[in-house]
């Protein structure tokens, strides 16, 4: 079982992450015309505090036991866990990904000196 203060210091950690994931999120939207915002590519920028935000939600299925809900509640928290930490990992890293491809090609047909 978990003790409360393990698993309010759980929750605090996620409430930070998700706080500052939105804050970050409002940001970029608020600075998406800047000249650096917008050769960071706001959409990936986004993308990445989404996939960020779901991943942070992947720690209230954790503070979760059956001192709290029924086996089937543990259950399902157990079930969600997993698919929330795969999505938003799968969220952020796809839009890092993307945006190392998409520098790489530019750099690429920097050295061929042709225009993207």
């Amino acid at each position: 079982y978990l003790s409360n203060h393990i698993r309010v210091v759980g929750l605090a950690v996620m409430v930070m992450i998700i706080l500052t994931s939105l804050a970050l999120a409002i940001w970029v939207i608020y600075y998406r015309e800047n000249k650096v915002v917008k050769s960071s590519q706001p959409i990936f920028l986004l993308l990445i505090c989404f996939g960020t935000l779901v991943m942070s939600t992947a720690i209230l299925p954790l503070s979760i036991d059956d001192k709290i809900v029924s086996d089937r509640g543990c259950d399902i928290s157990c079930m969600a866990m997993p698919w929330l930490l795969s999505v938003g990992f799968v969220l952020t890293f796809s839009a890092l990904f993307s945006k190392i491809l998409k520098i790489n090609k530019m750099v690429q047909a920097s050295i061929r000196l042709q225009r993207v």
